[in-house]
């Protein structure tokens, strides 16, 4: 609850409230793109990587056994090849990672347990088609599992092995658009996504001017389009369960599913654009997360919805952050675990997140509050921050960076209680700003 205000001319304080944070782990290299990752226990996974040119340069895999407090050791590479998605099954104790990826853009690859050493780190790869390239690798067994890519004419393909990974044939061709991710909800409910977007060199990006959401029922054989949209791709769809869902969209709009996949509705998110969206998650325990990027280089972020999917807030950034502005891909292991892969440094959660949670205001003031004109925002320094003013009915009607130690804010409309939010490099706080 926020405390009473006092008079207009005094000075005082407002009720922010923290984000949950994410902290940067040991993992670091300035050319690497850390498309996705996976893990098996909540220190011990596998990050897969890209470089700034993502046809001729290089990819691999690293590996983080302590969490990411350490700097991860190289367990494979090759150039040029570029791998964007990994997932794993335990099996009996036994960890089995699948990596998908492509080399030269125009072979598909798959990284796969070395079937001559019993240890879960020893990789090998297997070319298994010409003329096409994975972006999405996914497993419903510790046998069965589907990859996901394009062919040469621009169509999705998916792929299909019962043998972990070591042959593949194809089940699916979706005409228009590469499928970009895959989500295996149960033994018989997948949904693949299309149209994502494209990394190019130096940081580009390709964004299709198309995409859907499929459908398959029985395990993986056949696949219905459930969603079109004819000027948007989509870049990652993900499930909680057999009937919630969420998709994001290349170019920052999210949809949600209540009725397993048969309609879909804008959410609504409360975070300024524009910006890419680049994946989706569920942590174990519904809460949704999706993340993305802002194409001038000066922010990556991931939301939270903890409502189905239905309204979306944001839950951290990297403005100010000299690196990582760029998030790719996010995995939670449990609840209390999750990992985000992002340009140069990936992120680690530092326990559970719940959204917004309390904290103390003694670093951020505003004055007047409640006013009838301007006020002024005072910090306890000059570290950069992005303050936004949201309206009543929660559109953003102002947003700035600023690096000073104070910002004044003009009246933003009619009179009415309006949110402030500040984010920051320690977390995001909001608070009311009641306008006379």
């Amino acid at each position: 609850m926020f405390p009473r205000l006092l008079s207009a001319t005094a000075l005082i304080a407002l009720p922010f409230l923290l984000c949950a944070q994410w902290v940067q782990g040991g993992m670091f290299s300035v050319f690497n793109h850390f498309q996705a990752c996976a893990f098996h226990h909540p220190d011990s996974g596998l990050f897969v990587y890209g470089s700034d040119n993502p046809v001729s340069g290089e990819g691999g895999v690293i590996a983080t056994y302590d969490g990411l407090q350490g700097g991860g050791f190289y367990l494979w590479y090759e150039s040029p090849l570029i791998l964007e998605d990994i997932d794993v099954k335990v099996s009996d104790g036994f960890p089995i990672y699948l990596a998908a990826g492509s080399q030269s853009g125009g072979i598909s690859v798959i990284l796969r347990p070395y079937e001559t050493f019993q240890n879960p780190f020893f990789l090998d790869s297997v070319r298994t088609g010409f003329s096409q390239a994975y972006r999405a690798v996914r497993m419903r067994s510790d046998l069965v599992a589907f990859a996901g890519g394009v062919d040469f004419q621009g169509n999705g393909v998916i792929d299909m092995s019962v043998d972990t990974g070591a042959t593949w044939s194809q089940v699916a061709m979706l005409p228009g658009q590469p499928v970009s991710r895959l989500d295996v909800v149960t033994d018989q409910l997948l949904f693949a996504a299309t149209g994502g977007y494209r990394r190019t060199i130096n940081n580009g990006v390709q964004l299709p001017d198309s995409g859907a959401i499929y459908r398959s029922p029985d395990g993986g054989m056949t696949w219905t389009q459930v969603h079109a949209d004819p000027a948007n791709g989509f870049s990652d769809v993900s499930f909680a369960n057999a009937n919630n869902g969420a998709a994001t969209r290349n170019d920052g709009a999210i949809l949600y599913t209540n009725d397993g996949g048969s309609t879909w509705t804008p959410a609504t998110i409360q975070f300024t654009g524009p910006f890419i969206l680049t994946a989706m998650e569920h942590r174990p325990d519904g809460t949704a997360f999706a993340a993305g990027y802002r194409t001038d280089g000066s922010e990556g972020f991931i939301l939270i919805s903890a409502d189905g999917g239905m309204t979306w807030d944001l839950n951290y950034s990297t403005a100010g952050i000299n690196n990582s502005r760029r998030i790719y891909g996010l995995f939670f292991h449990d609840d209390f675990t999750g990992y985000a892969a992002t340009h140069i440094k990936p992120h680690k959660t530092s326990g559970l997140i719940t959204g917004l949670a309390e904290r103390g205001s003694e670093d951020l003031m505003l004055f007047p509050n409640p006013s009838e004109g301007p006020s002024t925002l005072r910090f306890a320094d000059g570290t950069p921050r992005i303050v936004e003013v949201l309206d009543p009915l929660g559109r953003v009607v102002y947003r700035s960076l600023t690096n000073s130690a104070s910002l004044e804010l003009s009246k933003p409309g009619p009179a009415g209680s309006y949110l402030v939010r500040v984010v920051s490099t320690d977390g995001v706080r909001t608070g009311r700003w009641l306008v006379q």
